[in-house]
């Protein structure tokens, strides 16, 4: 009897096809429970100019990410990458054809042939790049609706982003500097380590600013562009929230990044966000549906430039393999 394939190893329409039963299933639970003819009622032929600021916002994200990228690959004697391959590797990571998530082809491309675990190092700072903006964006938010004694939502949202993310920052710092007693070391010690030595990158980055600057700006552009989404896209199913509420949907359900998370975070986005998004006040059945056009120019369109640069990606890495091999 043949054994089954592992979700790991299907084909990308397979694996597209895997992460659109999930995230129409579970749209389908949130739905149920937002009351299915509340959602219906909600549904209204209305070409919006709120869907047109959503799809701008979204390409201005993409094309953004790229700058953050490059940054991660060139420095400390990374692969330099060409605008095209960086453009190719973006594009690819943000569709939903890897079961793994971008990571797992971002690793290949960002290990310059010297071994997995340099190219896991980098994928992790660019984890870390990613958040960098958007975890102090969230930490503001939350202070700025403390201080004016908001309670949507709720204090057990806005107190933990008020005070961890300062927390997290300095045990970063303190952590940096000592990485190399876990670089090496197996189980959770050497992923710690790894860990911590992608923060070192990004705090390389950061103390090459000047140099760097770049990757900074593009990763702030990349998430205010698909913040901008978000709100856009709630706007045509309001009353929505204001943007700090939004800013702290849109962390909650980007604890994780999509090209880290698996299918490219469908089925997880779906239920954190709009349940964030009803704590700030907003209506459930707008709510899911906002979210549901939010995913559609955040998780599905993506999928045509990722489908053509997918081939040429490939022989990219291949080619790049082959010539450290030889």
């Amino acid at each position: 009897m043949k054994a089954p394939r592992r979700i790991s190893e299907l084909r990308p329409w397979a694996v597209v096809a895997l992460a659109g039963v999930v995230f129409l299933g579970t749209l389908a639970v949130m739905s149920a429970i937002a009351g299915w003819s509340d959602v219906v009622d909600q549904l209204r032929p209305n070409l919006s100019f709120w869907f047109a600021i959503a799809f701008a916002a979204e390409a201005l994200s993409f094309a953004a990410y790229i700058f953050a990228y490059r940054g991660i690959a060139h420095i400390e004697n990374g692969p330099r990458l060409t605008w095209r391959e960086s453009t190719e590797l973006v594009a690819v990571g943000f569709g939903a054809f890897l079961a793994k998530g971008g990571a797992a082809i971002d690793a290949k491309a960002l290990s310059s042939g010297r071994g997995g675990k340099e190219g896991e190092i980098r994928v992790l700072a660019l984890d870390a790049l990613e958040h960098a903006p958007l975890a102090p964006a969230a930490c503001a938010a939350s202070i700025a609706l403390l201080v004016e004694g908001k309670r949507q939502p709720p204090l057990d949202f806005t107190i933990p982003w008020a005070t961890l993310v300062p927390v997290g920052a300095v045990l970063a710092f303190v952590g940096v500097r000592h990485r190399r007693r876990f670089v090496d070391q197996g189980g959770w010690r050497g992923h710690l380590g790894r860990i911590l030595s992608g923060i070192h990158i990004l705090f390389r980055l950061a103390h090459e600013w000047k140099r760097h600057w770049p990757a900074f700006a593009g990763a702030t552009v990349y998430w205010a562009g698909d913040v901008l989404c978000l709100w856009a896209s709630l706007k045509p199913f309001g009353p929505s929230p204001a943007i700090p509420p939004v800013i702290l949907a849109h962390a909650v359900g980007y604890v994780l990044t999509r090209r880290t998370l698996p299918l490219a975070g469908a089925g997880v986005v779906e239920v954190l966000m709009p349940l964030t998004l009803v704590a700030a006040g907003m209506p459930f059945p707008g709510a899911v549906l906002g979210v549901i056009t939010y995913r559609a120019f955040n998780l599905w369109l993506p999928l045509l430039p990722a489908a053509l640069a997918l081939p040429r990606a490939r022989r990219t890495l291949r080619q790049e393999a082959h010539a450290h091999s030889g």
